[in-house]
């Protein structure tokens, strides 16, 4: 090919992310979509790596998610107690974070040419605009609390799920706070007090988790699962009042928060 003809279609594919099917453009930026094996064994309820915990393995090296989801590798597997499923979990990033990414220990989804997946995932989250608004909107409330905060306190919290109708439902519980770590868990509805309190968080630990799930790109998030685009609302202290986000990628995970009464001891 003669010298100006190459420079020809260098520019062509320079304008077009169609030059190279890994690459996806969203809003005239380009991304890749990376995976890392969930570990998920046949007949197992427990080892698989949560979508969240691989995603914070990536927001914690400051790389930007624009979709999270599950997906398989396409390969097949015997089906049988104790093998593998081919399950994994997929991330489309920024191209340009992609060595950082692979340091990690992920991998292009590229690699996997029969990989199951939501190839519309990127479209059905929630913008960066308005994934930007909210964790705007957490960070400055998180101050609001950091500045009220005393190491104990208590206050009435209740979770429950829009997409489990299945699940049993969650009980109105006081949780006290004692030097920033929770002492009980009080089961309103039934009068007595808790035993297993482990899924149970203080409001520090809230505000992290809600800023993680933000970070993952979710479907939906705002004030409740009626007014999804409405803004979550906080007491003039800091306390998340109201917050629902769905995540969309698994099921029961579409979350309705719930507190009050918040008291500085």
């Amino acid at each position: 090919m003669p010298k100006n003809s190459k420079l020809a279609f260098g520019l062509i594919c320079l304008s077009l992310t169609a030059c190279n099917d890994n690459i996806i453009d969203l809003e005239g930026e380009q991304h890749v979509r990376i995976y890392q094996d969930d570990q998920a064994i046949s007949c197992a309820d427990t080892g698989t790596v949560s979508v969240k915990t691989h995603g914070k393995l990536l927001i914690d090296e400051n790389i930007e998610l624009h979709c999270s989801q599950k997906g398989h590798d396409g390969m097949a597997y015997t089906e049988s107690c104790g093998s593998e499923t081919g399950s994994i979990n997929i991330f489309t990033i920024h191209d340009k974070d992609l060595g950082e990414a692979e340091s990690l220990g992920f991998s292009q989804l590229s690699t996997l040419p029969d990989a199951q997946f939501d190839e519309r995932c990127e479209y059905k989250v929630i913008s960066d605009g308005k994934k930007h608004a909210l964790i705007s909107q957490l960070n400055d409330q998180y101050a609001i609390w950091q500045t009220n905060k005393t190491p104990s306190y208590q206050f009435q919290f209740n979770m429950s799920f829009s997409d489990c109708p299945t699940f049993a439902p969650t009980p109105n519980v006081t949780i006290n706070v004692n030097n920033d770590a929770i002492n009980t868990v009080y089961d309103i509805d039934n009068e007595t007090f808790l035993t297993n309190i482990s899924d149970y968080m203080t409001i520090d630990e809230l505000y992290s988790e809600l800023k993680l799930q933000l970070q993952l790109n979710v479907i939906e998030a705002g004030l409740n699962v009626s007014e999804p685009h409405e803004l979550p609302v906080f007491s003039t202290q800091g306390l998340p009042e109201q917050y629902y986000i769905n995540a969309g990628s698994e099921e029961c995970d579409a979350a309705n928060y719930i507190m009050s009464d918040l008291e500085l001891l």
